[in-house]
């Protein structure tokens, strides 16, 4: 059922002004769509609390301007500010508030449709809070103005723009969480390579790696052979290979300290690292590379 006989989600008599479209969608969309039941502008003309619990129907706010607070996920607080995004699922309780210095403008949707849950479930999965930036934020108010224009047409040829429209939005959210979900990939093997890089000679760095940073042996080496096209037990022993052979070319230290100092400490690995990769014995490198012999 669409929002008609409910309360206005956004719009009090006096602290808000709006610009909306309800719909009710026919049945034809209301069976196989995704289909709009309100979208507008709004600005807040003095801060009050709005809440909402039971109602069939998911919203997307996009905070154009001001700020806000929203109440989501039992009774958690997010504060919005402009350029913010929320996804809500109106089922749950859920309640807003702009701020009273800074108040808000706002474009939204209420959307639904049986295929919108498992869009919001995948969203979810990827984002611990209903609220999100998205870096596109004018292909958002493109699409939410497509919305608008659809809604006055009131007829089947809009509905089936109308869930293109809120498909395409869809879409764009769950992109958005997998270029925050590769972000947060490339920060945490950053991290994994720089603790490496200060500890590459521990034995049990491997472990050490998993309790450090959360992360399981297996899952890691095969995201981190993805990321960087080498597993990673073989860039910890190419990062000890690296060091034996700085230690070869710019020290005096004898083979056998190198090979512990290095932490390879294996003679018979140290050796056949050499063998694979140069071509030839630890001697025979420094001969050649190390300055200070000639």
């Amino acid at each position: 059922m669409a929002l008609e006989n409910k309360e206005n989600l956004f719009s009090v008599e006096g602290v808000t002004s709006s610009d909306r479209v309800l719909h009710t969608p026919g049945s034809f969309a209301k069976k196989n769509l995704t289909y709009v039941q309100e979208t507008g502008v709004l600005k807040s003309l003095k801060p009050h609390w709005c809440e909402r619990e039971n109602v069939e129907s998911y919203l997307f706010l996009y905070v154009v301007s001001g700020s806000g607070i929203l109440k989501a996920d039992h009774g958690k607080e997010y504060k919005i500010e402009e350029g913010d995004c929320a996804w809500v699922d109106c089922r749950e309780d859920y309640a807003h508030c702009s701020s009273e210095v800074d108040p808000w403008q706002l474009r939204w949707v209420h959307f639904d449709g049986a295929e919108v849950k498992a869009y919001y479930d995948f969203f979810r999965q990827a984002n611990e809070t209903p609220v999100f930036h998205i870096s596109r934020t004018d292909k958002l108010v493109e699409i939410l103005e497509e919305l608008m224009t659809w809604q006055k047409q009131k007829d089947i040829y809009g509905e089936f723009r109308s869930a293109l429209s809120l498909k395409e939005l869809m879409t764009v959210i769950v992109l958005e969480m997998k270029k925050k979900e590769q972000k947060a990939s490339q920060e945490l093997f950053e991290a994994i390579r720089s603790y490496i890089a200060e500890n590459y000679t521990n034995d049990n760095l491997m472990h050490e790696i998993d309790e450090k940073f959360g992360t399981n042996e297996l899952d890691i080496q095969t995201e981190f052979k993805k990321h960087y096209g080498i597993e990673l037990w073989d860039y910890i022993l190419n990062r000890k290979f690296t060091v034996a052979k700085e230690l070869l070319r710019f020290s005096i230290k004898p083979v056998e300290e190198i090979v512990t100092e290095s932490g390879i400490r294996n003679t018979d690995l140290f050796y056949q690292l050499f063998k694979e990769n140069e071509n030839m014995s630890p001697e025979e490198y420094r001969k050649k590379w190390a300055q200070w012999i000639k």
